[in-house]
């Protein structure tokens, strides 16, 4: 909700989610709120649910390492919940900025690689990959049962591959994005922790050897460039 807010304060102009999914919670409500909503994704299943479910949403299929728009194209973009999917996550930020108008707002979130949920997360998650393969295609089957049951309330996305029954996380080095943003001279940003118990749930985090204290980061970044 907090995340939502931050949308909605700035201008009703052109808005870009990258990795759309399905469009819900945040492109949805942007859509509803006159925003001039576009999205992309690297899944053609997800781009088709959005053109189905949301037909005012401008979205196709995209990578965010390579975004197939103009410069200064946009007043905000903003990626929640894909980042740790992104094989090179600093590309996709470049690109992000690029795309953005001066002045305008470039915003994400990261899976922090330096918290210890995450470190010990991955190697449970590899481990359990390696061992159980089987025992994870029955449970991927039993969970897309249970998302067909629950479509009258709520459409979730179906995958039955048997290929990857599980998607590997790469969480991400806050310290290399921090890194990256301090060496371009045309931006100022600030990063905030996500705390899950308590409200506000972004709490801002002003000095950097406190990231480690959160497993979830949000970066704020405001494009300066003339």
């Amino acid at each position: 909700l907090e995340l939502i807010q931050k949308l909605k304060n700035q201008n009703k102009g052109r808005i870009l989610e990258v990795g759309i999914g399905d469009g819900y919670p945040f492109s949805s409500e942007l859509e509803k709120n006159k925003f001039d909503v576009y999205g992309i994704d690297l899944s053609p299943a997800h781009v088709d649910m959005v053109k189905k479910t949301l037909p005012n949403i401008n979205v196709k299929v995209g990578d965010s390492e390579d975004l197939e728009f103009d410069n200064n194209f946009f007043d905000v973009v903003f990626c929640f919940r894909s980042s740790w999917y992104f094989p090179d996550l600093i590309k996709s930020i470049s690109e992000m900025l690029r795309v953005v108008k001066i002045d305008g707002l470039v915003i994400f979130d990261i899976q922090n690689s330096q918290n210890p949920i995450h470190i010990s997360s991955v190697k449970k998650r590899k481990k359990s990959q390696e061992e159980n393969i089987i025992k994870h295609i029955i449970l991927k089957y039993v969970l897309n049962v249970i998302k067909i049951f629950l479509r009258p309330f709520k459409f979730y996305y179906t995958d039955w591959s048997i290929f990857k029954p599980i998607i590997i996380e790469h969480p991400s080095d806050p310290n290399k994005i921090v890194d990256y943003l301090d060496s371009k001279d045309d931006i100022t940003y600030n990063f905030f922790g996500v705390d899950w118990i308590n409200s506000p749930s972004l709490v801002k985090v002003n000095d950097a050897k406190d990231m480690v204290l959160f497993d979830r980061l949000v970066f704020e970044v405001f494009n300066n460039s003339n």
